[in-house]
């Protein structure tokens, strides 16, 4: 391999960080990039980014031993290409993943093959339970001994999105004996959702009230950070919650010159997370009318709203905003019971999609908010043209917050079905109810005896049955 290769192989990939380099006599020390090593030379890379070729005998014994293990994990990256994979499990060293590939069906279908693998932790990797990470380059970085709940030992090849961090494992392992590190299955889980936050100015904003109850962690992911919110209040007669933060990001007050009216003509404005699970894509737009009114704070519509959205913004013909929506509300299997007052005379219509009411949230703005009362989002023009600028303003407006709540791994199967006891006890059976309201019956790996329910109580898991 010549050294143009080696360099095109570095850039390919993931590069490496800096590191600090030392001569064979420990005398002099330096900062630079592993970028290939061939035969008895080293081609390092500076801070400026120029290569430089160097005798490999230069530098000391540790340094030629991380080079000549760099580019052997190198090349076997190199060999993989890049992978797309899938998130099956969360545990402390990393994340449990599998190599997925699409199926060329009209649908969009993935199926994971191959054996499952450890990622490393890493800032640059998903955190989500059940996320696709696209295209990826891995480095190999040994192996462990994986121990189940169950009590069942295997090994399981373990990977670094970091070259260096591969190849520094790779020799810790070497240099104790090859015995591989363990790692355990946790006895409880952290899953992780993703949805829609508003923001309202003064560093509040508004988000879906399932997202973020009974939560671990929230944050917001504002400006390719990731910030940590607090949730302040649960606003129940919404099904909402107000958000703080340390941050700020694009306050709109966004309030519509004149209320709804049923039959009115509108455009839903759906938004679905972009690939990197951090911003939003390019929004969605379906056109449709208000066809029921609910109460004085929400409104149902006829426009189709996709799976993969989060949530968005119901929108007239003038591009002014009139309603809000999440995932968790969007889709409805039935009709609302009819409500008192505005909507008590209209009949419940099966298949229409629920919005709250822009005007409803009119307490939770800052006076201080940047858009005024009646004032289009963008200039007016074609309809087309400025439904489109209103649909972009408002996905750039909009933030991705991330929520983790902790649940408890299941115990262990019997040949029945049923869950071990503990320590020689009965079986357990019968049902318990998630925090989000999802009923569970005992053979399903979502059960926890610790919050028992009734059989009839919540709503039934799509994955049990209930």
């Amino acid at each position: 391999m010549n050294w143009r290769k080696c360099l095109l192989v570095f850039i390919a990939c993931s590069g490496p960080s800096a590191r600090e380099w030392r001569s064979a006599d420990g005398t002099r020390t330096m900062e630079a990039q592993f970028a290939g090593m061939k035969e008895d030379k080293l081609l390092l890379k500076d801070k400026e980014g120029k290569a430089t070729v160097y005798p490999a005998a230069a530098f000391s014994q540790a340094d030629q031993q991380f080079a000549q293990q760099a580019q052997v994990i190198l090349d076997a990256a190199v060999s993989a290409g890049t992978l797309d994979m899938q998130v099956d499990q969360l545990l402390p060293e990393g994340y449990v993943c599998r190599v997925i590939k699409k199926l060329p069906v009209e649908k969009e279908t993935w199926i994971a093959t191959g054996s499952p693998f450890l990622v490393l932790h890493s800032d640059a990797f998903a955190t989500e339970l059940g996320a696709k990470v696209m295209g990826r380059t891995l480095y190999h970085a040994g192996t462990r001994t994986f121990q189940a709940l169950d009590g069942k030992s295997t090994l399981i090849n373990t990977y670094s999105v970091s070259l260096d961090e591969a190849v520094e494992t790779s020799l810790s392992l070497a240099q104790s004996g090859g015995e591989p590190a363990k790692v355990v299955e946790p006895s409880a889980k952290l899953i992780t959702a993703r949805g829609l936050a508003l923001p309202l100015g003064n560093r509040r904003f508004i988000t879906e009230a399932a997202m973020v109850k009974d939560s671990k962690t929230v944050n917001l992911h504002i400006e390719d950070r990731e910030v940590p919110a607090t949730v302040v209040q649960m606003i129940e007669t919404l099904d909402v919650a107000l958000l703080s933060c340390d941050a700020e990001a694009g306050p709109r007050k966004l309030l519509p010159r004149k209320p709804v009216e049923r039959g009115q003509k509108i455009f839903a404005v759906s938004l679905a997370l972009a690939g990197d699970g951090r911003t939003f894509a390019t929004a969605t737009r379906a056109e449709g009318r208000i066809s029921r009114l609910v109460g004085d704070h929400l409104f149902e519509h006829d426009a189709t709203i996709p799976e993969s959205s989060k949530g968005g913004y119901v929108v007239d013909e003038k591009g002014e905003v009139l309603g809000l929506f999440f995932s968790g509300q969007s889709r409805m299997v039935g009709g609302r019971p009819t409500d008192a007052g505005s909507g008590a005379d209209q009949p419940a219509v099966t298949g229409l999609s629920d919005c709250i009411r822009i005007d409803s949230l009119e307490q939770l703005f800052p006076e201080n908010g940047q858009q005024t009362p009646g004032v289009p989002l963008v200039k007016p023009g074609a309809n087309g043209d400025l439904i489109a600028g209103t649909s972009e303003m408002l996905r750039r407006s909009s933030l991705v917050v991330v929520a983790s709540r902790e649940e408890g791994n299941p115990a262990p199967q019997t040949a029945a079905g049923t869950k071990q006891p503990a320590a020689g006890g009965a079986p357990i059976t019968g049902w318990s109810l998630s925090s989000s309201g999802t009923r569970h019956n005992s053979n399903c790996r979502y059960f926890r005896p610790q919050s028992p329910c009734q059989a009839t109580d919540g709503k039934a898991c799509k994955i049990c049955g209930g």
